[in-house]
């Protein structure tokens, strides 16, 4: 199975939640990225969507937030990967 479109989408979701809830709660990415211990750039690359972050930066990046683990992934509604572009949250 061929997961690279499916994980891109994955991580572009991911990305623009991490971006929303750092805007929401009115963090600059500088001032997250400080807060859970990784590099400004790496963080911006993860909200753009163009890194393969690992699940040890979620968690840390969750907890910097105050959020769920589960807030992150948010929009993916419960669907299957292979699904996942195709499903794009609309039925």
């Amino acid at each position: 199975m061929d997961t690279g479109e499916t994980c891109r989408f994955v991580r572009a979701r991911v990305g623009v939640n991490v971006g929303a809830l750092c805007h929401d709660k009115g963090l600059s990415q500088s001032r997250l990225a400080a807060m859970v211990g990784i590099d400004r750039s790496h963080l911006n690359q993860l909200i753009g969507g163009k890194s393969n972050v690992s699940l040890d930066v979620l968690v840390k990046i969750a907890d910097g937030l105050d959020v769920p683990l589960t807030d992150l992934f948010f929009g993916l509604d419960g669907a299957a990967p292979r699904c996942l572009v195709e499903y794009d949250g609309v039925q």
